[in-house]
């Protein structure tokens, strides 16, 4: 963890340098607060990352890298009867690419309307809208790319304002421990009239990079940030860390705030994240809950856990569910005993069959001891990339109790 503590040292040494005031009041304003505990908990350095819904709103390209179905739900309060959502939803197509659909709102209210006359015209709310459709998808097995196209609406009192814009991403990720993001916001700039004055949103360049160390146990990144209408440069810095392997915990710095968050994954499908961040109104807290299920993936399931080649259930079944972004070129499932020896291999070519009955034998046609066995399966799609199941468990024991009814006759 030697580099990681370095980087966070890093951090904490030019801190005085970049934490300075943000941007307030220019238009699409809301569009740069982030979006999912996660992110905000590693100050929204997040370009060089977006692995997962909510790259849709820092890096649409990071979405052609992602393989389950997303659902991502974010609410913050904020100071001032003021909230912050931002929901989105992510769908991976077979060899086509990620759809994603993003909807983000900032409201505020209790804003009491007067006349020339000072005479109350009620109560009202500023409300900023954005829904953002997305398409990504992989050029090469290490480059992506992606674009949103985004619906702008503002409402002030009895004014409205509705504008189109759009995003561009790429995404390069030449190795397991190392990615690079650019993204374009307002690559089309979306420009709003309320009044008499129409307002365009300025073009933004972010560039970012994440390493992947210890196994993914560290995570630092870095953003850089370029309004193309200003001359200076905004940095980000962030770090996630997982001390075991569902618990993550995190920290980051923008221009804006300092930020700390936790997040757990249970279930594999299910995370909640939590961030806080300190700023100069004082403490805001943000949670998310993201779902994830489906998508490209490769399970087994294994019916019954226990059989017995000489009992009643005398076979096991191995249910494959195997759905790659590809084309699958070939497969292999092994059944692996306890001492890591593969007893048993079935492999093909194509997509693999639906399931797959083992005799507790092994390749020779000899029957194997008891104990517990482990089934896992790869695949290799056209691309040449391997995906490798999760493992199942199943245990063979010949002393299995006896149908009941039964009789047992000794020789």
């Amino acid at each position: 963890m030697k580099k990681a503590v370095v980087i966070i040292i890093i951090i904490i040494l030019i801190s005085p340098f970049i934490y300075a005031k943000g941007d307030y009041g220019t238009p699409g304003e809301f569009l740069t607060w982030g979006a999912g505990a996660r992110s905000l908990g590693m100050g929204k350095a997040f370009t060089g990352l977006a692995d997962d819904a909510t790259a849709i709103y820092y890096n649409p390209a990071g979405l052609s890298f992602q393989n389950p179905l997303q659902i991502s739900l974010n609410h913050v309060m904020l100071f001032y009867d003021t909230m912050f959502d931002f929901v989105a939803i992510t769908y991976p197509v077979s060899g086509i690419g990620t759809f994603g659909l993003a909807y983000t709102r900032l409201g505020s209210t209790g804003f009491e309307g007067r006349d020339a006359r000072w005479t109350s015209l009620g109560n009202f709310d500023i409300v900023n809208q954005a829904i953002a459709l997305s398409y990504a998808r992989d050029i090469t097995s290490w480059l992506g790319v992606g674009l949103n196209i985004k619906l702008i609406t503002e409402n002030i009192f009895d004014k409205n304002a509705i504008g189109y814009g759009a995003d561009v991403g790429l995404m390069w990720v030449p190795s397991e421990y190392f990615s690079f993001g650019l993204s374009v916001i307002n690559a089309l700039p979306p420009s709003l009239k309320l009044s008499d004055t129409s307002e365009s949103f300025p073009i933004i360049i972010k560039s970012g990079f994440a390493l992947k160390l210890f196994g993914e146990r560290a995570i630092p990144v870095i953003d850089i940030e370029k309004e193309m209408s200003k001359k200076d440069l905004k940095f980000r810095f962030g770090l996630e860390a997982y001390p075991l392997q569902s618990l993550a915990l995190r920290l980051g710095m923008d221009e804006t705030e300092l930020t700390f968050g936790i997040g757990y994954t249970f279930m594999k499908y299910y995370k909640i994240d939590y961030s806080l961040s300190s700023q100069e109104l004082g403490f805001t807290h943000r949670a998310s809950l993201t779902l994830a299920f489906g998508g490209f993936d490769i399970n087994l399931l294994v019916e019954p856990k226990i059989f017995s080649p000489v009992g009643i259930k005398k076979t096991v079944t191995i249910s494959i569910y195997a759905v790659t972004k590809y084309p699958i070129k070939e497969w292999e499932l092994n059944i692996i005993n306890e001492d890591g020896d593969a007893v048993r291999t079935f492999s093909g070519d194509d997509k693999p069959p639906a399931f797959l009955i083992w005799n507790g034998k092994d390749d020779r046609g000899l029957p194997v001891g008891d104990g517990e066995y482990k089934c896992v399966m790869k695949v290799i799609d056209k691309n040449g990339k391997e995906i490798v199941s999760g493992a199942e468990t199943v245990k063979i024991s010949s002393t299995l109790p006896m149908q009941p009814g039964t009789i047992q006759l000794e020789e």
